[in-house]
């Protein structure tokens, strides 16, 4: 598109310090945010784009353009944004911030409305970059996964378009609304799973009563909380899995919890796991399958990762499939 000699003039003579505010901020929220599995994206305003926004009449000078270089940090749920926010005011200086739901919104309306915080770059003494560097405001925009999925799908479809489409819009703003319903069950997640009626199933009962017996040896001390799993919901399917490698897919359900109490009684009644430092609680169960304490229990179809702990704490000597290392 053509674009305005005064408009063009003005960003060439502002890009080369445009191109060091990219830099600096994308240097410094991209590690941050890689640390924390944050999707980032950034991006200086480009010529049509900058163009087009100076010409809605909004702005009556170039210090009142916020996002000629503007980026975006994308969080889980809404409840991670002060984390980022305290990052933000401490990395930069805090020109404004507008929170979400701060803007005046109808009832019936669906728009993007994430948290933005305008800032720029602290200067200091030393720092190495151009002093007027300082002077250009940024925008970081902080959306949720599901809003910043949503922006990107619509974006194009509605406002990158050669026409205006009253549907469009309009379908832009149902799945808005779709994204509000999602954000809603999620941010009252606990709450919400009172509410969901429960429908029957072997397995889920199965492993569920499995995490209840470990977690309770764990509490009492009957097992080292040094083996506590980094996920119940894992280990549950783990466990569940051992058992279906030698009872079936029918019989796992009721074999699961007799290997699981059988387990319960031998680690209560020895007291052998309460200072193990070393190994994973899930080794614990190897072991009790390789035994054999419950009837059928074998390792002959389930591959294990061995370890010196199998030998050393489990009596686990001879184990028919290993993980191979080196393949």
């Amino acid at each position: 598109m053509a674009i305005p000699s005064r408009v063009l003039n003005a960003y060439r003579q502002i890009e080369p310090t445009l191109d060091v505010v990219d830099r600096y901020v994308s240097q410094t929220l991209r590690a941050w945010c890689d640390q924390r599995s944050y999707p980032f994206k950034g991006r200086k305003k480009q010529l049509p784009s900058l163009s087009e926004k100076l010409e809605s009449g909004r702005f009556e000078r170039w210090s009142q353009v916020d996002d000629l270089y503007a980026c975006t940090v994308v969080v889980p749920t809404a409840t991670h944004e002060d984390a980022v926010l305290r990052f933000l005011s401490g990395a930069f200086e805090e020109v404004d911030l507008r929170r979400r739901n701060s803007t005046q919104k109808a009832s019936d309306i669906f728009r993007f409305d994430s948290t933005r915080f305008v800032g720029r770059i602290r200067y200091l003494p030393g720092l190495d970059i151009p002093e007027e560097a300082a002077g250009i405001q940024f925008e970081v925009q902080i959306p949720t996964a599901f809003e910043y999925a949503w922006s990107v799908v619509t974006h194009d479809l509605v406002y990158k378009t050669d026409d205006f489409d009253w549907r469009k819009q309009r379908l832009a703003a149902l799945l808005k609304a779709s994204v509000e319903q999602s954000e809603l069950l999620i941010s009252g997640f606990e709450a919400n799973v009172e509410i969901v009626p429960k429908s029957p199933h072997p397995e889920s009962d199965a492993k569920q009563e499995i995490v209840e017996i470990f977690r309770q040896l764990v509490e009492s001390g009957a097992i080292s909380r040094e083996l506590e799993p980094a996920s119940w919901s894992r280990f549950a399917d783990n466990f569940y899995s051992l058992v279906k490698s030698y009872a079936g897919n029918w019989a796992a359900p009721g074999k699961s919890l007799a290997l699981a109490s059988a387990i319960k009684e031998k680690v209560e009644k020895a007291g052998d796991c309460a200072d193990l430092m070393s190994g994973s609680i899930f080794q614990i169960a190897v072991g009790a399958v390789g035994a054999a304490i419950v009837p059928g229990a074998n390792l002959s179809k389930f591959v294990v990762v061995d370890s010196v702990e199998l030998r050393d704490f489990h009596n686990l000597e001879a184990i028919p499939k290993t993980f191979d290392f080196e393949g």
